[in-house]
């Protein structure tokens, strides 16, 4: 490229310029070097089996029960939800791949049925109620921000994909109390009767890899000890 002054230069030098500007080709300069993508999303905490954890996705949960238990420190607040759901969740998807695809793949897919305004679905949905101990934190967490009458986007807890219509929402001042009133569509990857056995069986064979000290800290020893599979 013709550097920009000499171009403001006056036509009577152009002919001597030339020939030197022509032996100097785009080809003859280096490639300028390209930056590698980052190998894992921005903010990533930790690994399981190379499945990536962000902070981000912990600190909501961790705002949910610490609403529930404000006397609970932010560093136990992390510990119940890590130990509650993401290990658990991150280690099934890690030991199940291809049923997880096909479940996700097929909550995508149940999006136009459930939509058809004023069409009953034929589509196996049930209604559930309860507070979070019955709901679970995972699901309560996940169900308590949707807005009324409609239908969540996919949404992944351990061994399944579902989702969820808050139908209804209790007005309370104390989250402990909150009843929530779901319409729920799931999409286990992992066999029902035999869920429990296949999760503990995941925790036990993935592999941990910690990267942010803060949430490390969050992580019990035992969880550590346990999460000590072969690498990916």
């Amino acid at each position: 490229m013709i550097p920009l002054r000499l171009l403001l230069t006056s036509s009577l030098l152009a002919p001597a310029l030339l020939p030197g500007a022509l032996g100097c080709t785009p080809a003859s300069a280096p490639a300028p070097a390209e930056t590698p993508a980052p190998a894992h999303p921005s903010g990533t905490v930790l690994l399981v089996n190379g499945l990536a954890l962000t902070g981000a996705e912990i600190e909501r949960l961790c705002d949910d029960i610490r609403e529930l238990y404000p006397e609970y420190s932010l560093l136990h607040a992390r510990r119940l939800a890590l130990t509650n759901e993401f290990l658990p969740r991150l280690a099934v998807r890690a030991m199940s791949a291809e049923p997880w695809l096909q479940a996700r793949a097929a909550c995508e897919a149940a999006r136009p049925e459930l939509e058809q305004a004023g069409q009953p679905s034929l589509l196996a949905t049930k209604r559930i109620e309860g507070r979070f101990k019955l709901l679970g934190i995972g699901l309560w967490s996940a169900a308590r921000h949707l807005s009324l009458g409609e239908w969540s986007e996919p949404i992944e807890l351990t061994g399944r994909w579902l989702r969820l219509r808050l139908e209804a929402r209790s007005q309370s001042a104390d989250p402990l109390l909150e009843t929530l009133e779901l319409s729920l569509l799931e999409f286990p990857f992992v066999p029902l009767e035999d869920a429990e056995r296949a999760v503990q069986a995941a925790i036990d064979r993935a592999h941990l890899t910690l990267l942010d000290a803060d949430f490390a800290e969050a992580v019990p020893e035992t969880w550590k000890h346990r999460m000590r599979g072969s690498p990916p």
